[in-house]
């Protein structure tokens, strides 16, 4: 997690070289740094800082109070504090109202001139529930009650991608989460609040394989999921650049998961479309198992996925460190979990051939493509095949430290050609 800090301070004019220095030594970042006042013996400073640890900081303010005859009244100040109280979302007009004329001509004038566009039949054009995404998670109210910030964390991380959405595809976003009684209650207020939006976003659901299956079904709008979609391609695209980095062969590999979850198993089903030689798994949860091995998953012990895995996946927070010794010369280890499951350089000294870090972060920087990509599809969801393309896109423009194009990068454009020209050849295969 990345933090930003303010720091006000004076230093000793021509001390700023080691000031620098000195924030790097204690894993700071400066984002920003403006010189504000100099006497010629002194400097004035504000500095934005971005830090990972509020250890480092301290530390850091600590070395700069011992060395006071360098540095002198300093303050720091959390700005993004201040900055995210009230959500990070805030809804805008197209429209400027700087007086009283602008509302009754710019706003109320273009509305009155959009009912008009609408009667015309242009209301595609001038209405923007045809640009707007819904971010959807659900809350079964029986289980609501466990624990009361649930809710309030889902709609935490909707604000976060409506921002990322609204940034960088152009289209507006709308966090919604449904509290209900039954799954089939959410699906009838999915499918009644569907024509407001362009394009439905689901997320983070309490049952979601329920609600997947049968969703699809019950909406006419373009729908992408962030466990069946999104989650998948980041994790299919990492093992596909692996494979190249290492010059392993896909019909000879197998792949091992530990922790079996909507995203993991539909990951198994498009490994086995890729042509992985095998796909072995383990979960606590036998019902994850039985859906494992529904995809052609090989449900069986920890110990055998680890022993007969050449890529494993850990995606089980709960798993043992016991088993971690387990780990086996030869072997690509992905670690999809918050805790540290061993010292790189004891895995190296294991023989581990490769470790690989996934952050769960990381795949939003797929999103605002991926919305784009589907709606342009004229799809209603995205198929496997559309899946192994995109993750072999994404995958080519990886490098060995297995980083997703980032969100300014051109992959949203590409993965939008991409999506076009299948597009354009089907069409031309219905024309013939």
């Amino acid at each position: 997690m990345k933090l930003i800090a303010s720091v006000t301070l004076k230093m000793k004019k021509v001390i700023l070289p080691q000031f620098i220095s000195t924030l790097y030594k204690h894993n700071i970042d400066i984002n920003m740094i403006n010189l504000t006042e100099s006497d010629g013996k002194w400097e004035d400073y504000n500095i934005e800082i971005i830090y990972s640890s509020k250890k480092d900081l301290v530390k850091l303010v600590d070395t700069l109070n011992k060395n006071s005859e360098y540095f002198q009244n300093i303050t720091v100040t959390s700005t993004l504090e201040d900055k995210i109280r009230g959500g990070v979302l805030t809804t805008s007009s197209k429209i400027e109202i700087e007086n009283i004329n602008d509302v009754w001509t710019a706003l109320i004038g273009g509305n009155k001139l959009i009912h008009e566009k609408i009667n015309s039949g242009l209301q595609k054009n001038y209405c923007a529930s045809f640009n707007s995404v819904a971010l959807i998670s659900g809350v079964k109210i029986a289980n609501s009650g466990t624990n009361n910030n649930f809710y309030y964390h889902l709609y935490a991380d909707s604000e976060r991608d409506s921002v990322l959405i609204g940034k960088f595809s152009g289209r507006n976003a709308f966090p919604l989460v449904i509290r209900y009684n039954s799954i089939e209650d959410m699906i009838k207020t999915i499918k009644g609040i569907e024509e407001n939006f362009c394009c439905l976003r689901i997320m983070n659901n309490d049952e979601d394989d329920y609600l997947l299956a049968n969703i699809i079904d019950a909406v006419s709008k373009p729908l992408i999921f962030k466990e069946l979609d999104e989650n998948p391609v980041h994790y299919l695209a990492v093992i596909n650049t692996l494979i190249r980095n290492h010059s392993i062969t896909p019909n000879d590999t197998s792949v091992g998961i530990i922790g079996l979850n909507n995203s993991t198993i539909r990951l198994t089903s498009l490994l086995v479309k890729s042509g992985y030689m095998k796909v072995l798994g383990h979960d606590s949860n036998e019902r994850q198992m039985m859906s494992f091995e529904n995809k052609k998953g090989l449900a069986t012990t920890i110990d055998n996925v680890i022993s007969n895995s050449d890529i494993l996946m850990i995606m089980d927070e709960k798993i043992s460190h016991d088993y971690i010794n387990s780990f086996r010369a030869g072997q690509v280890i992905i670690s999809g979990i918050s805790t540290e499951i061993g010292d790189p350089a004891i895995l190296k000294d294991k023989g581990v051939r490769d470790f690989i870090k996934i952050e769960e972060t990381e795949t939003l920087s797929l999103l605002p493509a991926m919305i784009n990509a589907i709606i342009i599809s004229s799809k209603r969801y995205f198929s496997e095949e559309m899946l192994i393309n995109i993750a072999d896109l994404i995958s080519n423009k990886m490098e060995k430290k297995y980083d997703l194009p980032g969100l300014y990068s051109n992959i949203s454009k590409e993965i939008e050609n991409l999506i076009t020209k299948e597009k354009n050849i089907r069409a031309s295969d219905q024309e013939v």
